[in-house]
């Protein structure tokens, strides 16, 4: 609580100070000692029939009314993420700065909970070169002065230090792996670490007038940012070669002009050196140097040997490697956004047939559909192959006998009409 707050509320600060003191003299305290993420969960302990209010580090998080059930929110961050059905009060998600004092005070008592959150981490990163420098932390914040054990790679060896943070001078393979924090028994937690020990290269044979790449790479990204580095051939003191460096404009790139011997990309660099020895003679045969520093003054090299061959007659080249125009095998087997190259054109013909398989499906149906209602309509627009004979005295004979008891046909309109009849024999006026 604070002074001003105890000059206000004196009564208050002497059972809050009382408090205080008879948890640390008693140790009755609840503590939790709980990792970044995890959640924590309190319990009043007190008559539950009364109002409860919940702070943190004297700043209000809940105040319940249990007569009418309602819950006011304070100030503290933790109010944003807290919840509480009057009893248990539940953090979840906790972060670093959940550390620190929580109190539960109904019917004038009080109640405390401490919480440590705990995290580990390596510094600058896990991912570590050779020789390079880190320190481990097992950060519990705000008790740093609590001792804890680190347990070592490969098989959980105890490791002599007890502080929280720890540092590893010029690291090798043998630290690499899992280093444990143990705060408690019950609760251990893990970084692991990785060393590259080396660049990457290959050697390289190439044809007497080609182009050729020189090989240089990481096996992966590291913590530690890279600072320079340079390709070197003592054999081709005339040669220059472009430098590397990181900027905050471009990062990491290489800095230099292309020449007649040298090419390079001008894009910024992550894990890949490499660059492009032109118009390669039997003379630039020979031993290739790549090395690279890391801030903390950590360096890796790696030398790569430059074979030149005679270029075989006709014009046809074979080569191995990374040469201008290597093999087809090592084509198809180039790694492009993680799979081989193979991977993709099978994946990219293999949809080229499906997307027609489809599109001669849906033609084919069409067309199914087209015929049917061509037939359809021939059909209903079809005639008679027989004439329809009208005229009773083109009928067949037993036609008109049989039609002797059938009620005679109307008499036209014509004939019915006397104005426009024409007169018959018998016509008498």
């Amino acid at each position: 609580m604070s002074t001003n707050a105890c000059f206000l509320n004196r009564p208050m600060c002497k059972i809050w100070r009382h408090y205080i003191f008879h948890c640390v003299s008693c140790g009755k305290c609840d503590l939790f000692y709980k990792q970044v993420g995890d959640e924590v969960s309190m319990n009043c302990g007190l008559n539950t029939n009364s109002d409860i209010e919940w702070k943190f580090n004297d700043i209000l998080i809940f105040n319940i009314k249990i007569k009418s059930g309602t819950k006011l929110k304070g100030s503290s961050h933790i109010a944003s993420k807290a919840s509480t059905d009057g009893e248990t009060f539940k953090v979840p998600r906790l972060e670093t700065r959940d550390s620190g004092n929580y109190f539960c005070r109904q019917s004038g008592s009080v109640k405390q909970h401490t919480v440590y959150v705990v995290s580990v981490f390596a510094k600058p990163g896990s991912v570590l070169v050779q020789s390079s420098d880190a320190e481990l932390h097992c950060d519990i914040t705000k008790n740093p002065n609590k001792e804890v054990q680190w347990l070592r790679p490969p098989n959980g060896q105890i490791y002599h230090e007890k502080n929280q943070a720890i540092h590893l001078k010029s690291v090798t393979s043998k630290d690499a792996g899992q280093w444990t924090c143990q705060v408690k028994d019950d609760l251990k937690l893990s970084v692991t670490l990785t060393v590259v020990a080396g660049l990457q290269t290959t050697a390289v044979n190439v044809s007497e007038g080609d182009d050729t790449e020189l090989p240089c790479s990481l096996p992966q990204s590291v913590s530690q940012r890279l600072v320079g580095g340079k390709w070197k051939a003592d054999h081709l003191p005339k040669v220059s070669f472009p430098t590397l460096k990181n900027t905050e404009n471009k990062g990491l790139h290489w800095n230099g002009k292309d020449s007649e011997k040298v090419n390079f990309t001008t894009k910024q660099l992550s894990t890949n050196f490499d660059v492009t020895l032109k118009n390669v003679q039997h003379s630039d045969a020979g031993r290739f140097v790549c090395t690279v520093g890391f801030e903390g003054g950590a360096s890796l090299s790696v030398e790569t040997t430059l074979r030149v061959v005679a270029k075989p007659s006709g014009g046809q080249v074979f080569t191995k490697g990374k040469g201008k125009t290597p093999a087809f095998k090592e084509i198809l087997t180039k790694d492009v956004y993680g799979l081989k190259l193979w991977i993709w054109i099978a994946v990219g013909a293999s949809s080229v047939v499906l997307i027609g398989l489809i599109i001669v499906t849906v033609l084919v149906r069409q067309r199914n559909k087209w015929m049917k209602k061509r037939v359809r309509k021939l059909r209903s627009t079809r005639q008679p192959l027989t004439a329809k004979d009208y005229c009773q005295c083109n009928r067949a004979k037993n036609e008109v006998e049989l039609g002797q008891g059938v009620r005679p046909l109307p008499v036209p309109r014509q004939e019915r009409n006397p104005r426009t009849r024409t007169a018959g024999p018998n016509y008498t006026n």
